[in-house]
């Protein structure tokens, strides 16, 4: 611990100068600062570069003070910290490695750019207060906690943390080599299953309980529902709700009705949150900070409390709803003649699971057999309900294939959910696959949240819209390197249409071995989607306007959009300053969510994965790397590493220009989407890592 780090020092000293820019401080002072044992002739060096840096002055009588004339500038430090946001531009700058000794991920810093164009940063303006989770251990009787996301070894001073404990913990100082952290929680065991779970809500900060005062505030929550001003009464029109057999929450309904022999009527109906959610509530603003629900592989954390979620916003079958609703008026030829936007009163009157939708459109017969409802009984569906879900199909349908000639990219990649015990344990698995009626529902959430984005940005400036920037060119020349190793011959760099052109490579690997492998490099090298109140429109989707309006339940900008609108129905001015801080704190959030939910999926794979050690398994080649491959199992998309020396029968190095690995004596090649047999070697449930050895190529 002892062991000083001069480079780190001199950042914290500046760190004094920064904060107290009119002070004149000496030798004295700054020790006293800097709070460590160390003699002066190394204060008087570090003060130096900092003199030569143009950070401060050096006045008579070993005096020192700011440099008030030098101009710096203000950075983020990047991920793995290779890499300097700057504040003002958000243009990434190279940074050395050494420049970011003593930051963390995300942590605000000041710098300039030297004469030779290097970065170097010169201290910290803003410490990002984020929690670290990892695993306590003892050398030499110094506690210590490595986390391995920032590569930096913490020491910790704290009686009730024990070796093998999972704790949190909070940066303190920087004083040594090594930061100080500050337990905060001792969560259990590394060895402990849940603990695990609970470390991934605890490390990114995922609050799994709401306080009493946002409890409070939703149970006083009038459940009576009245036709009020603005609300129109629908609660006659057919109306139902499909989602997964497992949902819990129902925050979209369709309703159908026909007009005539050359017009139908669909409503999407949407949870009305805004109605029970007020503006700068408690209970608002605990929604904005979560800004989304999360889901876990084996729990939810909610964005909005189960009253709300589960009981006054659902729209649960048989139960009057108060609702946002967009009405489409088709012709026979399924082309949109009007649109009409209102808040609604509707009551659903049927609940249909995905699957059970599935059966209405795959068969003439409106009875849905018992192993294909959720309730495990016949299911009898009245001809008018059975003829609307018909329609509604192939209006879907038409809509889906309008997309696709305007160049939307369509994914159809498979999802893995693990079967959970109470005890949060894997005891099986099944794989999701996108069918008719998933794309049914999809196509009018986003036939709503277009007509909601357009309708924004032609009446008021103030907008929250869903944009999705170009892809990445460099991710792209990589894919069409890969793909053409493979016999294919899409290109897809100066492309005219380059929507067209990754659909027609999507198309063309469907249902061979190198798809999933093909679809993640494709969704990697994709922009990520992002809330902005700055319409760049959607690249994915191919529209010029859109937003997120059909799951105010569970994410937080469409209850702002749902302001928005209504404030446009009300035709009052909305203003809200802040709007594109807000957006940023919800991608953000989002982002967050998906981290977590991908750590909570790659521990729920380590678990399942850990009661099959030694079993064989056919995979595929996901990745490949200098020290060996990433192989992704068929059968349940498990994905573990292979190391070089548990490849048989050759000595492999990786060639980076092919991305392959090549046997140095037989010259055989593994490469990504090579099928292989591999035997499940190891598991690390801390680290969240299982390690395969490969047995033969298929």
């Amino acid at each position: 611990m002892n062991k000083i780090n001069l480079n780190i020092l001199e950042k914290k000293a500046a760190l004094l100068f920064f904060e107290n820019q009119k002070k004149t401080f000496n030798i004295k002072q700054v020790s006293f600062f800097l709070n460590v044992k160390i003699d002066s002739i190394f204060i008087k060096d570090l003060l130096k570069n900092l003199f030569l840096k143009k950070c401060i002055n050096i006045k008579e009588h070993d005096k020192y003070s700011f440099r008030k004339e030098s101009v710096f500038l203000t950075g983020i430090i990047g991920k793995r910290k290779r890499k300097l946001i700057d504040f003002e531009s958000s243009v990434e700058l190279d940074v050395n490695r050494k420049e970011t000794e003593g930051f963390f991920e995300n942590d605000k810093v000041f710098y300039f750019i030297n004469k030779k164009g290097k970065i170097n940063i010169l201290s910290i303006k803003e410490r990002t207060d984020q929690k670290f989770v990892g695993e306590v251990e003892i050398n030499k009787n110094t506690k210590s906690v490595f986390i391995r996301k920032q590569n930096e070894r913490f020491v910790v001073e704290d009686k009730l943390a024990k070796k093998g404990d999972l704790v949190v913990i909070r940066f303190k100082d920087w004083r040594y080599e090594n930061p100080e952290g500050e337990v905060l929680k001792v969560i259990g065991k590394a060895s402990d299953s849940e603990a695990q779970t609970h470390a991934i809500l605890e490390e990114f900060s995922l609050p799994y309980v709401f306080s009493e005062v946002v409890e409070q505030e939703t149970n006083s929550i009038k459940k009576e529902i009245e036709l009020e001003k603005y609300r129109e009464d629908h609660i006659n029109k057919l109306t139902f709700t499909i989602d997964p057999d497992d949902a819990k929450d129902f925050d979209d309904a369709l309703s159908f009705e026909k007009n005539s022999d050359d017009e139908m009527e669909v409503g999407v109906h949407i949870a009305d949150v805004s109605h029970y959610v007020k503006r700068k509530t408690e209970l608002d603003k605990e929604a904005f900070y979560r800004a989304t629900s999360v889901y876990l592989a084996d729990r939810v954390v909610p964005m909005l409390p189960e009253r709300l979620s589960n009981d006054l916003c659902s729209l649960n079958p048989k139960e009057k709803k108060n609702v946002f609703s967009v009405f489409f008026v088709f012709s026979k030829n399924h082309k949109i003649k009007n649109i009409r936007f209102c808040k609604s009163l509707i009551v659903s009157d049927e609940r249909f699971s995905y699957e059970e939708a599935q059966h209405i459109i795959k068969n003439k017969e409106s009875k849905i057999p018992a192993e294909k409802t959720i309730v495990g009984k016949e299911k009898k569906v009245s001809k008018k309900l059975f003829d609307s879900i018909k329609q509604l199909y192939l209006i879907s349908k038409s809509l889906k294939k309008e997309r696709e000639d305007k160049g939307s990219i369509f994914f159809n990649k498979e999802e893995v959910r693990f079967n959970v015990d109470n005890k949060g344990n894997p005891t099986g698995f099944k794989i999701k696959k996108q069918k008719e009626a998933n794309f049914l529902i999809e196509e009018f959430m986003l036939l709503a949240n277009k007509a909601v984005a357009t309708k924004i940005k032609e009446t008021t400036k103030t907008g929250v819209y869903r944009v999705h920037d170009l892809p990445d060119e460099k991710k792209l020349i990589e894919i069409e390197r890969f793909i053409k190793n493979l016999g294919y011959n899409n290109r897809l760099i100066n492309s005219k249409n380059i929507n067209k052109e990754i659909n027609n490579l999507l198309k063309s690997c469907e249902g061979k071995p190198e798809k999933n492998v093909i679809d993640m490099m494709v969704i990697r090298a994709m922009s990520k989607a992002k809330y902005s109140s700055q319409n760049i429109g959607h690249f994915g989707l191919k529209f010029e306007n859109y937003s997120h309006f059909t799951s105010p339940i569970r994410r937080y900008p469409d209850l702002m959009v749902h302001r928005i609108l209504f404030s446009i129905l009300k035709k009052e001015t909305f203003h809200d300053k802040d709007i594109e801080e807000k957006c940023l704190h919800c991608s953000q959030r989002e982002e967050l969510a998906t981290k977590a939910e991908r750590a909570s999926t790659k521990l729920m794979q380590v678990k399942y994965m850990s009661d099959r050690l030694n079993e064989k398994f056919l995979g595929i080649v996901s990745g490949i790397n200098e020290r060996g491959v990433f192989v992704e199992i068929v059968s349940n998309k498990c994905e573990g590493f292979v190391q070089m020396k548990d490849i048989p029968d050759d000595y492999f190095v990786y060639d980076f220009k092919t991305n392959t690995l090549i046997g140095q004596n037989t010259k055989e090649e593994y490469c990504l989407g090579d099928r292989v047999f591999i035997r499940v070697k190891k598991t690390d449930l801390e680290k969240k890592h299982i390690d395969f050895k490969i047995i033969s190529k298929q």
